[in-house]
């Protein structure tokens, strides 16, 4: 942070309340997307979701830049709209975060006007991207944990994914709403194409799979009245495997500290998990080549030549924290021995 005067006891009790509401904010919108009984929920989504951006980035800024930072210059009873904390926080226009930002606040400030139910099939990616921005960025410009007010599977928002039909659209409403969400609709497709970021719009998908390895028992009834085809789905590994080594030991940090498990390596009874430590588990079990855990995006060429570029998956981050927190305080020890053990044979 830059070098400005400390803040009064005063400020700072002002900053942290501008955070408590933000997170309150935060939550009131997800609570009011997930209930399905409100039809006017995606427009009072909107409305917390920014509500919760503004006072989160204005806290920021008074730390950052002092507490007048927070005030439009001769205007000391009207602080910065939601526009002008995200540039001056967020410099570059081209960043996804900002630019998902500013797509909910453009329909906070002009949706409201063209209440129609269709606004949760284009607005719910924008949505789901926001909420994990919003979790992302508090951590990093705050320190502050969102999953210590509210279990981290509830970030994930029910989200409509049929498509609109323009000649539906036409028939239900006025012209000019009808051409409103059409234009919405085609201006939200461009952008994340262009951007191709799961920062500005993002998906969960739920998908089942036919496995003989594991999940749960079924068979092919060959007498059943109606037909299905048995297919191998194609995978993309972008999707399967979307994190690096450095961000997959970014996230088991994060599970562990989350999960509170002191995690223990030699002497230093409260250690971070570290390249070392992932290599153990990659030998112990063979994670590099398990297409459950990791995915090799190196060129025949670079293979060939013994170069290899792994991605990895979730399922990585869910064994190695629920192996830590098994035995915190002795698992390195017990993966050093094995493969010292293998290494030997």
């Amino acid at each position: 942070m830059n070098d400005h005067p400390k803040l009064t006891k005063e400020q700072q009790d002002t900053c942290e309340r501008l955070l408590d509401k933000s997170q309150e904010a935060f939550i009131l919108a997800i609570e009011l997307f997930n209930r399905p009984t409100i039809r006017y929920r995606v427009e009072g989504c909107a409305f917390f979701l920014c509500n919760a951006w503004e006072l989160m980035l204005k806290a920021y800024i008074a730390k950052r830049d002092g507490y007048e930072a927070i005030f439009y210059p001769g205007k000391e009873n009207r602080t910065l709209a939601l526009e002008d904390c995200l540039k001056k926080v967020m410099t570059n226009d081209k960043d996804p975060v900002r630019l998902n930002v500013e797509s909910i606040n453009e329909l906070r400030n002009t949706g409201t006007h063209f209440v129609v139910e269709e606004y949760e099939i284009t607005y719910g990616p924008i949505f789901q991207a926001n909420i994990r921005n919003y979790d992302d960025r508090l951590r990093t410009y705050h320190g502050i944990e969102i999953c210590n007010r509210i279990p981290d599977n509830y970030l994930v928002l029910s989200v409509n994914r049929t498509d609109i039909d323009g000649e539906s659209i036409r028939a239900k409403y006025t012209p000019e709403v009808a051409e409103r969400l059409l234009s919405m609709q085609n201006d939200i497709d461009l952008r994340s194409a262009e951007e191709s970021n799961t920062k500005y719009a993002a998906y969960f998908r739920t998908e089942f799979v036919l496995s003989k390895k594991e999940g749960i028992p079924i068979r092919v009834d060959n007498s059943a009245g109606s037909t299905a085809r048995v297919i191998k789905q194609v995978v993309q590994p972008d999707d399967r495997y979307p994190y690096r080594m450095s961000d997959l030991l970014k996230l088991v940090n994060r599970q562990l500290l989350r999960q509170a498990v002191k995690f223990t390596s030699g002497e230093n009874a409260d250690a971070r998990f570290n390249n070392y430590h992932f290599n153990l588990f990659v030998k112990c079990y063979g994670m590099k080549h398990d297409e459950r855990y990791a995915f090799d995006r190196a060129t025949a060429a670079e293979k060939k030549a013994g170069r290899h570029q792994y991605t990895y998956s979730n399922a990585v981050v869910n064994f190695i924290v629920g192996e830590i927190a098994k035995d915190p305080e002795h698992i390195v020890e017990k993966l050093r021995r094995k493969v010292e053990g293998e290494e030997n044979d």
